[in-house]
């Protein structure tokens, strides 16, 4: 039975991994050559993460569980950020729900209390209010993103730690790594919205760099579902 598992999971991911090729290929293709911003087919990417961690997760148990629940709100923070180009409030928060959904699958699979690591976190997110706050841009919207920020970062240095039960969780790793790279991207891009200028070369850049290290991001996270050692079907 658990080949079989193996096998499923295999020529699902094989066929996500193509189809999310060509679509990086094919929006990266018309970013480059026409200026233009293919916003509906990038956002096909990401449901098309979310709908092969639903196909996939049978066969991880909770891991499985884990990446479907963070990616329904990744889909809809980006539904709200990037589709409708608004309530980024409401598209911040659902991020946030989806740093919870990997911080609960780093421990999870760790077996280990995340005491400490709540800690260091809400230290982190206080630090980032504080700095905000200082330079006179502290409202609601920065201080989701003081959160969100210092929560990504924890997940990617904390999933290192995932590497030593499987080299699966690289994939997660590098994930979460690309997942920063667009966030910075990201927050370079809204500069000129603190009155901070920035050349017009390094703008062009970051535009499209924000989904050049996006969707593979969503991709490798996709693709880092474990299949445990003694799966439900074999209880």
């Amino acid at each position: 039975m658990k080949n079989f598992i193996i096998r499923y999971k295999l020529y699902i991911l094989s066929a996500f991994a193509l189809a999310e090729a060509a679509i990086y290929i094919a929006f990266m293709t018309v970013e480059c050559t026409s200026g233009a911003n293919p916003v509906m087919l990038k956002y096909s990417g990401i449901l098309l993460c979310l709908l092969t961690s639903a196909l996939v997760c049978p066969a991880c148990g909770k891991d499985g569980i884990m990446l479907v629940c963070a990616f329904i709100f990744t889909a809809v923070s980006d539904m709200f950020i990037f589709v409708l180009d608004g309530f980024y409030e409401v598209g911040v928060s659902t991020f946030i729900v989806t740093q919870i959904f990997y911080f609960a699958r780093i421990y999870l699979a760790l077996g280990k209390k995340p005491y400490i690591s709540i800690v260091v976190r809400a230290v982190l997110a206080g630090a980032a209010m504080l700095a905000i706050g200082l330079t006179g841009n502290l409202i609601t919207l920065t201080a989701l993103v003081a959160i969100y920020f210092p929560m990504l970062v924890c997940n990617a240095v904390e999933s290192a730690l995932l590497i030593k039960n499987s080299k699966i969780y690289i994939l997660f790793f590098v994930g979460l790594l690309l997942f920063i790279g667009c966030d910075i991207c990201v927050g370079l891009n809204n500069f000129a919205g603190l009155g901070i200028s920035l050349p017009a070369g390094v703008v062009s850049f970051v535009g499209i760099a924000m989904w050049a290290f996006y969707l593979p991001s969503q991709m490798l996270i996709a693709l880092s579902a474990r299949i445990p050692e003694r799966t439900a079907y074999e209880k």
